[in-house]
């Protein structure tokens, strides 16, 4: 199962444009944030981003996956928001 901090990453590295202000946006170092990238590449078998220029562009993959990555970790965010509810 892939975890929503990885997912989390992704999106802001995806918003931002570069890794190291994806890491200021969400409170993370750096390598924190490529690294989770990494391992989210790994376990979906594609790559997310190239790498070659200065800041990294998203793949068409990435591109694909973006908006579902979006919508799971809305989805989580908006459980988690109605469990911590209902146990208050």
């Amino acid at each position: 199962m892939i975890k929503p901090d990885l997912l989390k990453c992704f999106i802001a590295a995806a918003d931002t444009g570069s890794f190291s202000a994806a890491g200021r946006l969400i409170g993370k170092h750096l390598a924190t944030v490529s690294g989770n990238i990494a391992r989210l590449e790994d376990e979906l078998g594609v790559q997310l981003f190239d790498r070659d220029g200065k800041y990294p562009q998203l793949t068409e993959a990435g591109l694909n996956l973006y908006d579902g990555a979006k919508v799971v970790v809305d989805s989580v965010e908006r459980f988690t928001r109605n469990a911590n509810q209902l146990s208050a």
